[in-house]
């Protein structure tokens, strides 16, 4: 048996390996050119947002939600299998440096992301609270030690054993967080400061190191949440390949369930209803679906710009029909589907009229929001126009051509 250090090395060299195969397959892809595309238009009305936003917008707040919510959501990356069940449980006590690297690992990443975030919001806090980098930076440092506190809180909680309970410590970790990331971008007294991280160090020493010595490592638990994890990022990378890992949750959502019921019941109408269904109750397609729909509206009653609401419109009707296409691929393989008597053209018709359903679905509310928010017919006809010739062209002719290229 190989040591825990070279276990650990083995399982991550080769996620990397397979992560990085994936990741080319985006970086080729055209998604790449819209993100830089929506990087550029963004970066100008990012400025255009801030002078529009009043001088009393709770900038404060709004960053320490922000932050808040990035430092206490803090899943440890463990790299652990199903067969660790039975082959690793046994010997939880030597696996001490195993857990250490996955703790470092997983500040690394997570700081990552945070200093993005940071990087992202440094114009709106310079312009609504103060313009001096060595705030920032302290500010920079704090967030991150707070992240490595809640890892460890995390991972420790991960011992308890019904999940009400780990949800009521989240929302505690939540609290204080907020607490303490408020007072960061107020510029409160540093007393205050060290007074709440003084109290995060209490809590790790006489709350959180006897839940150690109290309860054994869930590793069910330990799978449940490394799987999801895996799964997040196979769900990305299904956008643009086909990952035959990917595993299907099932929702129930019984009222929208309903509504494929609705089809004519015919032989013509059954990978409609197959792939209406999927959509409402398989993986998260609806979930992202209406995330997207929601942060789409939302951007659009904040950007003031003329055709900025028409290129928020545009981008989101896109990111939804890319996020669409991965549903083709749902049932490819389950050997029955492929016994239905049914064409495969009029499979793919069935899925492209689904799919231009969606997409004009979600341009309609784009329109009906641009309307709202402008008061202006004529953006909100073009709004309404342009999706639905960019739904219709990406449904029947992009979608294949997309397809027959990923093979």
């Amino acid at each position: 048996m190989k040591s825990v250090e070279e276990l650990w090395s083995k399982r991550i060299k080769d996620y990397w390996n397979m992560a990085i195969r994936y990741l080319r397959l985006i970086g080729n892809s055209g998604f790449l050119f819209t993100i830089y595309l929506a990087i550029i238009v963004g970066s100008y009305y990012y400025g255009q947002l801030l002078n529009w936003l009043p001088q009393n917008f709770p900038a404060a707040l709004f960053l320490a939600v922000i932050t808040a919510v990035l430092v206490t959501k803090s899943p440890t990356r463990t790299f652990v299998k199903e067969g660790d069940l039975v082959f690793l449980s046994p010997i939880e006590g030597k696996l001490a440096s195993y857990f250490r690297s996955s703790f470092y690992y997983s500040l690394l990443v997570q700081s990552f992301v945070i200093l993005i975030v940071i990087v992202l919001f440094t114009p709106l806090f310079r312009h609504f609270i103060i313009d001096n980098a060595n705030s920032l930076l302290f500010i920079v440092v704090v967030l991150l030690l707070s992240k490595g506190w809640n890892l460890l809180a995390q991972f420790e909680e991960g011992r308890l054993l019904f999940s009400s309970i780990r949800i009521s410590h989240k929302i505690g970790r939540f609290i204080v967080n907020i607490a303490l990331t408020y007072l960061l971008f107020v510029g409160a007294s540093i007393y205050f400061i060290i007074a709440v991280l003084v109290i995060k160090g209490l809590l790790l020493i006489f709350y959180y190191q006897p839940i150690k010595k109290q309860h054994s490592l869930k590793w069910e638990y330990l799978i449940e949440v490394e799987e999801r994890m895996v799964m997040s990022f196979y769900r990305i990378a299904n956008m643009f390949t086909d990952v035959p890992k990917l595993s299907t949750k099932v929702k129930k959502r019984k009222i929208l369930s309903a509504i494929p019921n609705r089809l004519a019941f015919k032989q013509a109408s059954t990978f409609s209803y197959l792939y209406l269904k999927s959509f409402i109750r398989a993986n998260d397609y609806f979930g992202i679906y209406i995330r997207l729909l929601i942060i789409g509206i939302v951007l659009l009653f904040y950007v003031p710009i003329d055709y900025g609401k028409l290129f928020i419109s545009l981008l989101f009707i896109y990111m939804s029909a890319l996020q669409l296409s991965t549903l083709s691929k749902h049932h490819d393989l389950k050997l029955w589907v492929d016994l239905y008597p049914i064409d495969q053209k009029v499979r793919e018709r069935s899925f492209s009229t689904i799919v231009f359903c969606l997409l004009t679905l979600k341009t309609l509310f784009f329109s009906i929001a641009t309307l709202v928010a402008t008061i202006n017919f004529v953006e909100a006809a073009l709004v309404l126009i342009a999706g639905m010739v960019l739904s219709y062209a990406y449904s029947y002719f992009l979608l294949h051509k997309r397809r027959k290229e990923r093979g």
